[in-house]
């Protein structure tokens, strides 16, 4: 669904995110910038170079989204995570990168917008009887 925004091709909405998260396109991980080899001001520095840039995306759309909803925001979680990514909580996506923020909590995507916690109502579910 929405391949123009969503899609995995350099150029996309979500490619574009990563790429100013990451400081630059990058199709190897870089190893001589000054923020764990990724160029300063960048706060997604994801280093296994087994990860190509479609990879990338996929785990930059798992960050950004979880932080977002708040599942990245817990006591030494930042510490545990900041080599790799620093923006782990919905207020720091909001205002370090308003452009994956925007993206992720507009309604037409229809994502989530409250993480699980394990309770579920059924009988709150509409079931359609066509």
């Amino acid at each position: 669904a929405y391949p123009s925004v969503f899609g995995r091709d350099r150029g996309t909405a979500i490619s574009n995110c990563v790429d100013a998260a990451r400081g630059g396109y990058f199709v190897e991980v870089p190893t001589d910038g000054p923020h764990y080899g990724y160029p300063e001001g960048s706060w997604f520095h994801y280093d296994d170079d087994t990860c190509d840039h479609d990879c990338m995306i996929s785990e930059y759309f798992y960050w950004a989204l979880t932080s977002i909803l708040e599942t990245q925001n817990y006591p030494g979680r930042y510490e545990d995570i900041r080599r790799e990514w620093e923006l782990n909580t919905k207020d720091l996506v909001r205002f370090k990168d308003p452009a994956v923020y925007a993206l992720l909590t507009d309604p037409e995507y229809k994502l989530a917008t409250k993480a699980p916690d394990g309770n579920y109502t059924p009988s709150a579910m509409v079931i359609s009887e066509n």
